[in-house]
């Protein structure tokens, strides 16, 4: 899974605050990040838009299929709209968590992994051991990441294999 993907902000967010932006280099050499969520976590996010930002494996890259971000803007929030469009455009895996927005995602055939799937890879990888991928899950908790108990429970199992 060494190639480029599309990111929206939420896990953008998310390894920023952890600092751990190397989870998602370790696995990517190009991140792209819609213009749209750039804006968005330019305007909400200073932090998360300076380290991510200013860093060579991260680009700002806007869509041009203007009908079906149309067309998505009426159901998703502003970034997933255009993550969703790209992941399209460039058929590029997507990272996304936000459930509404996934679903959308398969239902397109798109190729989706979310933070969960990041950590694990990177554990799968050899980039990190089993014990820091259980403290990451930990401190993503107290950060108040929407984690249902069964997503939680799967994620415990995979990660045991």
């Amino acid at each position: 899974m060494s190639q480029a993907i599309i990111s929206d902000s939420s896990s953008l967010i998310m390894v920023t605050k952890l600092e751990r932006l190397d989870l998602l280099i370790n696995l990517f050499p190009q991140i792209y990040i819609p213009q749209r969520v750039a804006e968005e976590i330019t305007a909400k996010e200073e932090r998360v838009a300076y380290a991510v930002l200013n860093r060579p494996a991260f680009a700002v890259i806007a869509s041009t299929d203007h009908s079906l971000l149309a067309l998505l803007d009426g159901t998703l929030d502003y970034g997933e709209a255009e993550a969703i469009t790209l992941a399209q455009e460039k058929q590029l895996l997507l990272l996304i968590d936000e459930k509404k927005g996934r679903k959308i995602a398969k239902n397109m055939g798109l190729k989706i992994i979310g933070l969960l799937g990041v950590l694990l890879l990177n554990q799968r990888r050899g980039h990190i051991p089993t014990t820091e991928v259980l403290d990451l899950l930990a401190q993503i908790k107290r950060m108040d990441f929407r984690l249902s108990t069964q997503l939680e429970s799967d994620f415990l199992q995979q990660l045991q294999r």
